[in-house]
């Protein structure tokens, strides 16, 4: 017999489901290394020197150097010829993007900070080449100056895809593959699902 004088004990509290567990700090920041990490393996994945027709990459290793300079090399004495620089090595959606971004204000934004910026090509790695379309990831070092000051911005990395048109190569997509870092201010960039369109220096203009 229960004892009338016996308060009744409380019914066990039920556990909460795993969708709503609140998540903790070292689930973000194994959730954010996943990313990190397939990032990387992804960009492992096209850092492959292939042995194919030296001449054919000797030729796609040009183009791609040639532009990843052009993309990062302006003065605001002239901005158009960074622009006439850039078109002339890029094609199809990219190009269109491009010289409108530069139309609609990036042209302004390199006159009035006074932007004068030279790059030099450290590497360029390429993929395999498929059906006339290639990726290469160039590597860039960039002296940069303006109403900031001067600055040196080491090891940029773009990665880059390539159709070849007429027997030329052409910068067909951008994609900046520098991680932001505090207090750099990041790069003014664009992108969609087809076409990321860098500013003319991976990081940000003084």
């Amino acid at each position: 017999m229960t004892d009338p004088n016996l308060e009744p004990t409380s019914e066990p509290a039920e556990a909460t489901p795993p969708s709503e567990v609140s998540r903790g700090p070292g689930l973000v920041v194994a959730a954010s290394l996943a990313v990190f990490f397939a990032l990387v393996a992804a960009v492992l994945a096209v850092l492959v020197l292939q042995e194919g027709s030296s001449d054919e990459l000797d030729d796609l290793r040009e183009a791609a150097g040639r532009f990843g300079e052009a993309l990062v090399t302006y003065d605001y004495h002239d901005p158009d010829a960074h622009r006439d620089a850039v078109l002339a090595l890029a094609s199809g959606s990219f190009r269109e993007d491009y010289e409108d971004a530069f139309d609609q204000g990036l042209g302004q934004i390199i006159t009035q900070v006074q932007a004068v910026s030279q790059g030099t090509v450290n590497d360029v790695y390429v993929s395999s080449v498929d059906d006339d379309q290639a990726q290469a990831v160039v590597s860039l070092d960039v002296e940069v100056s303006g109403t900031s000051g001067p600055r040196t911005i080491l090891d940029q990395y773009v990665l880059l895809t390539l159709i070849q048109l007429d027997g030329r190569w052409k910068v067909d997509r951008v994609i900046d593959l520098n991680f932001p870092t505090t207090g750099s201010g990041g790069a003014p960039v664009t992108s969609d699902t087809t076409t990321t369109t860098a500013a003319p220096a991976p990081t940000s203009i003084p």
